[in-house]
């Protein structure tokens, strides 16, 4: 007779309380998982798991079915919330049942750790030797260990890299300022009294402008507006700048946040670069890199992480011009079902 047993629960149900308070007794008290972590989103959930040891709890995951979602163009299953104790026993018995799980609907892979879709949390921090930055997900490392050690193999890695110089070339900005508002560009920040539509809009351009990622998939501009509505209060809108043409279409835009973590307050976080694809300002990232880092240092910053860029893209590139140096890194990991 084996040792574990899964149940299985949903958010509103009774047993729910088990996959919620499992954190507590895997992570130290003050731990930085209690500020953010990776916790269940409702889109594309199909149910959440708790492995019991002796009926203990030791081990969770969410299980999520996102028609959308496929890698090597084979359709794909995704764990996310996943916790486990540090026991290679018990996380190969948790990932043997979630790839059952994907095998019995349908799925060539599962995908982990992802929260549904790459709208949402996905990755493992590789090291923990930094401190985490605002709205950096934390987790155990020996998690990426457990993975591997049940057959995951890393399919994508990403970096945070962090600009300590703050170098400003004000007439290159200048220079790029006046190329483009000769090709027909308009310069502005986001309109903080008119946020939801500013929203809307933005979603719509960045579900355009983000298609080609590596495992896009589509949400709805009002999925946007809600996932984004409630960090209002965390905005600065000098630091968020979109670039539109004549006609009044957004071209690019950039967007930063204070690192809330940085008690200092000496550091801001470029969380978004995007440059709609079949735009004619070629450049435009780069120079709303230049833009916000020279505001940023006007406001008394003396640091800029370029967070969570998939290696060799065009943000990481630009991440590289501006000084910045990996200071993490990032796994995400794909498990054949067997199928």
């Amino acid at each position: 007779m084996s040792q574990y047993e899964i149940i299985k629960t949903l958010p509103g149900e009774k047993n729910y309380s088990l996959f919620e308070t499992i954190i507590h007794s895997i992570y130290y008290k003050n731990s930085p998982r209690f500020i953010l972590g990776n916790d269940p989103v409702s889109q594309h959930l199909i149910a959440c798991y708790i492995l019991l040891k002796e009926n203990i709890p030791v081990g969770r995951f969410a299980f999520y079915e996102n028609a959308n979602l496929f890698y090597k163009e084979e359709k794909t299953s995704c764990i996310g919330s996943y916790e486990c104790v540090d026991d290679v026993d018990a996380s190969n018995y948790l990932i043997r049942f979630a790839r059952e799980l994907a095998k019995k609907k349908g799925s060539k892979f599962l995908l982990g750790p992802m929260e549904g879709s790459t709208w949402n949390n996905y990755r493992f921090n590789e090291k923990n030797d930094h401190k985490n930055f605002f709205l950096e997900p934390f987790h155990h490392i020996y998690y990426n260990q457990q993975f591997l050690a049940a057959g995951f193999e890393k399919i994508a890695q990403y970096d945070s890299n962090l600009d300590s110089k703050l170098t400003v070339d004000s007439l290159k900005i200048k220079d790029y300022e006046v190329e483009f508002t000769k090709k027909g560009a308009s310069f502005r920040t986001i309109r903080m009294d008119n946020f939801e539509n500013e929203l809307r809009r933005i979603g719509k351009f960045s579900i355009d402008s983000f298609a080609d990622n590596f495992l896009y998939t589509p949400i709805s501009p009002d999925d946007f507006v809600s996932k984004y509505l409630p960090y209002k209060k965390y905005f600065d809108a000098r630091m968020i700048w979109i670039v539109e043409n004549p006609e009044k279409q957004i071209q690019a835009i950039i967007f930063a946040i204070k690192d809330y973590h940085d008690s200092a307050n000496e550091t801001f976080i470029i969380k978004t670069i995007a440059r709609r694809k079949e735009s004619t300002y070629k450049g435009i990232g780069s120079y709303l890199a230049l833009k916000v880092k020279q505001i940023a240092k006007e406001l008394g910053y003396k640091k800029v992480i370029h967070a969570l860029m998939i290696q060799d893209n065009a943000s990481t590139k630009i991440s590289k011009v501006n000084d910045g140096d990996r200071f993490k890194s990032y796994a995400l990991y794909a498990l054949k079902t067997g199928l």
